[in-house]
Parts: structure tokens; sequence; C-alpha cells
């Protein structure tokens, strides 16, 4: 990967933090990695939450449109930069581009949007939130704004625009130095080879992916590796979402992790962002306690022994495969996502 070289800060005696050290991106850019998520959360949280988390430590912070509390962070970054607690080149702020923005004639002015709304010049990383365009929609005043029907009831979806054309549209986006690097979420294989296939386009440095013991995913790891693109691990807890059945109590809760975090002397949540962190993934980690915060900030490298993380390595194969978010209408179909 040229350009980038990793950079860590290691406490004496103590372990390189995740939320200090920096992976390379393929582009030569490098990415904190250890971000803080903004999914879910209120604009009443959302500030308050960013704030902490910063002060805590964390430096790299995951914002979407989608998420509906971007104004708030905004506010929350610019009381941090203009009070001198933080500078904005220390940041690291990525955003995603929601499906119905994906329409190439869409793609800069949603990113311009996000950009007000964060108060900033520029993103670090924007990706493509889901690999589906849909009807455009330019403010979410409803869910059916955000979420966009046809008059079955199904998905609104544009099949006129592929991928390969927003992506298109997302590399204006580096020429016109309105972000510094781009990438994907949600995207299998097929997905990153039709972005791939035109060697005249940016490669993708990143693809954010649902990842933790019970959802792997080794094939689309071993194809990241192959395209030097970095993995980002979202739901690394596998905590219980919508999207879960009813009686899903989430990993934390699993009777076979609780002998590792006695065993490693962390808890379930540290034991299983450190090895996610030991995977080389950049690990999204979001929460609105303070307590929390302060725990996840404090999530480390290599600081597993190899038995637990041999033991985690094989969680799938034991009690199945998870995915806490799986979306059922985002297809015309009206199938699951990743059915």
């Amino acid at each position: 990967m040229p350009g980038a070289n990793v950079m860590s800060f290691r406490p004496l005696g103590g372990p390189v933090l995740g939320v200090a050290h920096r992976l390379p991106l393929r582009n030569g850019q490098s990415i904190p990695q250890c971000g803080f998520g903004t999914y879910r959360m209120t604009p009443a949280e959302a500030g308050p939450s960013v704030e902490y988390a910063v002060a805590c430590g964390f430096r790299h912070v995951d914002c979407a449109k989608a998420y509906c509390n971007q104004a708030a962070v905004g506010e929350a970054l610019q009381r941090l930069t203009s009070t001198g607690k933080v500078r904005r080149e220390d940041l690291f702020l990525t955003s995603k581009l929601w499906p119905t923005d994906q329409h190439p004639s869409h793609v800069e002015g949603a990113c311009r949007e996000t950009l007000a709304e964060l108060r900033v010049d520029y993103l670090d990383l924007y990706l493509i939130h889901w690999p589906v365009a849909w009807r455009h929609s330019p403010q979410f005043a409803t869910d059916d704004d955000k979420y966009p029907k046809d008059a079955s009831g199904a998905a609104a979806v544009d099949d006129s625009v592929k991928l390969i054309d927003t992506w298109r549209a997302m590399c204006e986006l580096v020429d016109k130095k309105l972000v510094r690097s781009i990438g994907l979420s949600n995207c299998n294989e097929t997905h990153i080879n039709e972005v791939m296939s035109d060697e005249r386009l940016y490669a993708p440095v990143v693809n954010q992916i649902e990842l933790h013991p019970a959802l792997v995913q080794r094939d689309l790891l071993s194809l990241h590796g192959a395209y030097h693109i970095v993995t980002a691990a979202y739901s690394p807890l596998g905590m219980p979402s919508r999207f879960t059945p009813p009686g899903y109590k989430g990993l934390l809760t699993d009777a076979a992790l609780q002998p590792l975090s006695e065993y490693s002397g962390f808890s379930v949540a540290r034991v299983l962002l450190n090895w996610s962190l030991d995977m080389h993934n950049v690990v999204i980690v979001r929460s609105t306690n303070k307590e929390h915060i302060h725990s996840n900030a404090k999530a480390a490298l290599f600081a597993l022994s190899d038995p637990v993380r041999m033991i985690l390595d094989r969680f799938q194969e034991r009690v199945g495969t998870v995915r806490t978010i799986n979306p059922t209408d985002f297809t015309r179909s009206g199938r699951s996502f990743f059915a």
C-alpha cells in the first residue's frame, strides 16, 4: 500500500490503543482503526456523545445522512474545534451516500449537503451506503422519503442507475477535493468487482460490513485483501436490532463468551473489540453511555492471548451465523437484502 505509514501511540508499558492506531489506505491516506459510530442516535444524543468520545481519545467519527443527526454532530465538532480541544486535521470524518441520492446527478449535491451539516470543507471518507439506487428524495420529511416505495409497495428501485455509474460520480468528488477517500458499504464480491472493473477510476479504499465472531465473511475478507481494501467492521458486538428475531439477545450475553472474559480479564465487549482490531479491521463502535464509551476507547491491539483468539475465530462454526443488520425492504423483491 503506497505512501502511508502505520502510526500508533503506545503508552509506556501499555498496549496500542485502537483509537490512536492508524491503518494505511491504498491511496496514501490513513484511517484511525477504532471509530465512533452515530447510528440510531437522536440528535440530542449524538452531539454530547461525540464530544465525550473525542474527549476519550476517539478521532474517527462515522456518520451518515440516513442517521438524521449529522447537524447535531456538526455542531459538536464545531464546538470542539473552535475551543481548540481538537484540530480538524486530527479528525477523520466518514459519511455515507444514501440510495435516494445514488443517481450520478445527485451525488455531489448530497455530499455538499453532508459537508454543510457537519460544518466542514471536506470528508476524509465517503461511502456508498448500500449498493442499490432508489427514486430520489431530496429531504427526509417522512419515512416514505427515506424509504421510497412504488405503487405495489416495493422499494422504488431505479434500475437505470448501475453501481459503476454512482462510483464514477463518487470519483469526481475526490477530483473536486470534497472528499479525500471513497469506499463502499454492505457490498459483496459482485459489487466490488463492478467498481474495480474500470481501471481509470479510483479504487475503493474501504468496504464497511457487519463483522463479529458470528459473522466473519472470510471469503469477502480474502477479496478485500486481494484488492488492498480495508475492512471496516460495524456491529462488532453483534447486538440485537430491529432485524433480529425476538429471542436474540446478542453476543454480550452469550454463555460461551463469559469464560473468555474471565480468562482474559476483559469484559465481553472489550474481548470482541480487541479480537476485531487484531484482525486489522477498522472497528466502528457506538454507545451513548459514557462508561461504555470510555471503556470502548481502551480497546487495544494484540491484547488477547492466542487461545482466546482461536476460540473466537471458530465461534461461528459452533453457534451458526448471525446477521444483525439485514433489511427486507431494500430491493424490489422484498427479500432480505443479503439473501
